[in-house]
């Protein structure tokens, strides 16, 4: 069973929520951030600046959210947002002193600061450690295996009107057993958020309700590894003046 099918076992029968807790802690978990993730160049552990965003439920209790796939946090956030992957053993390390929630306005399940810490202490008695895998290692790319025009051709239209984009890409990206995903690379300068956020809107109203669409800039290195066989749907025109 993977991590989805645990937690929804271990709702209603008490005795999969230890086989649960203890896939939980081995796994990957996804959150969302309030800006982009940094290495912390002066950490000799490979450390992290991670800025993560909370909720509020109506008793005014204060909760981190984290999901047990990226499918869960898209559906919650509805809408393009900086996420990260991490280790849930490393999460809870990282916010011991505060609540979370596993996959809010879903199936899922709250964890106290107690419980948080609890969770931390059985497993450095047993002497599990936070593993996380490389995310590049466990994503794949590939070419879309049916005509993308419905997104391509309002994009075009979209970015035409944006003097910092150069270029744009679409294909489909794996990670890991997940279903495929519509990947968008754009090649531009600027503030990726100013452009993500409403293109996203404006594509959303073609796109079909099954099409979970992410965007990354051509900048980053996922975005120059996941385009290397791929051409562009979209080129800009040169300017007079670059003829």
């Amino acid at each position: 069973m993977n991590l989805d099918e645990l937690l929804k076992a271990a709702i209603t029968d008490p005795s999969k929520r230890s086989q649960f807790l203890q896939t939980l802690i081995k796994s990957d978990v996804y959150v969302i951030c309030n800006k982009p993730v940094r290495q912390d160049r002066g950490a000799m552990d490979g450390g992290i600046q991670i800025e993560l965003i909370t909720i509020q439920d109506p008793d005014g209790v204060v909760f981190i959210p984290f999901f047990t796939s990226y499918r869960a946090l898209q559906q919650f956030a509805k809408r393009y947002v900086e996420s990260y992957k991490i280790n849930c053993l490393r999460l809870f390390d990282l916010i011991q002193s505060a609540n979370a929630v596993l996959n809010p306005n879903s199936y899922g399940k709250e964890f106290s600061s107690q419980e948080i810490k609890s969770i931390l202490m059985i497993a450095r008695n047993l002497k599990i450690k936070a593993i996380s895998f490389n995310e590049e290692e466990t994503i794949t790319y590939r070419r879309c295996e049916r005509s993308m025009t419905h997104i391509t051709r309002p994009a075009s239209k979209f970015l035409a009107k944006q003097e910092n984009v150069d270029r744009a890409f679409i294909l489909e990206m794996i990670k890991g057993c997940e279903k495929p995903q519509l990947l968008m690379v754009i090649d531009m300068i600027g503030s990726t958020r100013k452009l993500f956020v409403p293109l996203s809107k404006y594509i959303g109203k073609s796109s079909k309700h099954y099409e979970e669409l992410c965007f990354i800039s051509y900048e980053q290195e996922l975005g120059k590894k996941a385009v290397k066989d791929i051409d562009p749907f979209y080129v800009r025109k040169k300017r007079y003046f670059e003829k």
